[in-house]
């Protein structure tokens, strides 16, 4: 899709801060209100923007335990279970994120949370008890929550729009 220049501008105030009501942005980017919420109905219309949510502190939320798992569905699993039936069985309140690999020694990586490392044994001892007919672990990294860095895409999606229509490779940033 194609973004005007007020597209992109009012994009990234609501990446930056989605609770802003229109009419402060309007008077950021000197735009009047209606427009801002006319580009703002547009961007919801045509799914670039989802939906709005909050960012949360995992830690002060109780979350001290991360973990990366890295599964390879079985051979016989993958015969039986079509994509739709695997994304059914890997549901559940302990899981942040959950992506298909293409391909390779794993099928699928998912990051989990959890309150402590008993909760995180306990599951995933539970977990291959009674799953572990149709996928193997293979790689299981746990992380304490004070370990995250950085949990926003943020700079990334700005940069993106920042570069639409003169899209060029990654690089990392130079030290300073």
């Amino acid at each position: 899709m194609k973004l005007t220049k007020n597209d992109k501008r009012v994009l990234k105030f609501l990446i930056e801060n989605s609770r802003t009501p229109d009419a402060d942005i309007a008077r950021s980017l000197n735009i009047t209100p209606q427009a801002v919420g006319k580009i703002r109905r547009k961007l919801e219309s045509n799914g670039i923007i989802k939906s709005y949510s909050t960012i949360v502190d995992y830690e002060k939320l109780g979350i001290n335990v991360l973990a990366i798992a890295l599964f390879k569905f079985t051979q016989e699993s993958r015969k039986t279970l079509r994509e739709e039936d695997i994304d059914e069985r890997v549901k559940g309140p302990h899981i942040i994120d959950f992506y298909r690999v293409p391909e390779g020694d794993v099928t699928h990586i998912v990051i989990y949370g959890f309150r402590s490392l008993e909760e995180l044994d306990h599951y995933f001892h539970i977990l291959q008890t009674e799953r572990g007919h149709i996928s193997e672990i293979k790689k299981l990294y746990i992380l304490s929550a004070k370990s995250l860095r950085k949990s926003s895409d943020k700079e990334l999606i700005i940069k993106i729009i920042d570069e639409i229509g003169k899209e060029k490779l990654a690089r990392p940033l130079s030290p300073k």
